[in-house]
């Protein structure tokens, strides 16, 4: 048995690829059975936030766990200061809502310019959608009280857990950051991207507290929320990276059976 040197013009099977274009689904690609699976971990999560939430609203309020709840939050409002109120508003404001909406309208046209097919803007949008759903679900069955500190934001209608800011915080910039990881090969970028990724949810959910909308527990399980969300959006979308395409005219090496 030898080794010879044949075209890269010969079938994809039987070569090794030098590089990699993105491939993926020009169509919606979500099926019935995605959506099953979607309202499956949307009951599940419900379910466990309600069973949590419950938990430290409960039994945990005059625990160990519901004091350290509250000495966190006492701390963070004895640290205030003008500049760290500015700068844990413009941490905060990396998840609002309007934040989110613009960048995956943003996003939304940048992936189709760049790669013509849904599966990036659809990963992310699912599960913002899952996250969202589940939070608010949440958050209006446990009715948690904010902490016990002057709230340095307007309180929005729904209860303290868990911190949606934190959970929409981590599927989004968890989400680009695996996103970048899709269409680079260079450590550089995935180590920057996931860098960047864990100092925006940080900030957001110490801003939370700081801010004295949230407790301990609640940026916790709100960065856990989030992680199963994208987790689960993963899995439903399944986004490819990419399919091997030989350099045309380059000799590469296979095996001759003879």
């Amino acid at each position: 048995m030898s080794m010879t040197t044949v075209p890269a013009t010969v079938d994809r099977a039987t070569v090794t690829p030098s590089r990699t274009e993105p491939v993926g689904r020009s169509s919606w690609p979500l099926d019935r059975r995605d959506l099953g699976i979607l309202a499956v971990a949307y009951a599940a999560l419900v379910g466990v936030g309600a069973l949590v939430g419950t938990f430290l609203t409960g039994w945990a309020a005059d625990s160990p766990l519901g004091r350290l709840d509250i000495a966190v939050s006492e701390w963070f409002a004895a640290q205030r200061t003008d500049s760290l109120n500015t700068l844990t508003n413009i941490g905060s404001g990396f998840s609002d809502t309007l934040t989110v909406v613009v960048a995956l309208a943003v996003l939304a046209g940048l992936f189709a310019l760049l790669w013509r097919r849904w599966d990036e803007i659809t990963l992310l949008a699912t599960a913002l959608a899952l996250e969202v759903t589940s939070f608010v679900s949440i958050a209006y069955v446990v009715g948690r009280n904010r902490p016990p500190i002057e709230q340095l934001d307007p309180s929005p209608p729904t209860s303290g857990f868990p911190s949606g800011h934190t959970a929409a915080a981590l599927a989004l910039y968890v989400g680009l950051a695996l996103i970048v990881a899709m269409h680079s090969y260079r450590r550089i970028w995935h180590r920057l991207a996931a860098g960047l990724a864990g100092a925006a949810v940080v900030a957001v959910a110490v801003s939370r507290m700081y801010r004295g909308m949230h407790f301990l527990t609640d940026v916790t399980f709100g960065a856990l929320l989030g992680a199963a969300c994208l987790a689960v959006a993963w899995y439903v979308v399944r986004p490819r990276t990419a399919t091997p395409t030989p350099t045309p005219g380059k000799l590469v090496p296979v095996e001759d059976a003879r």
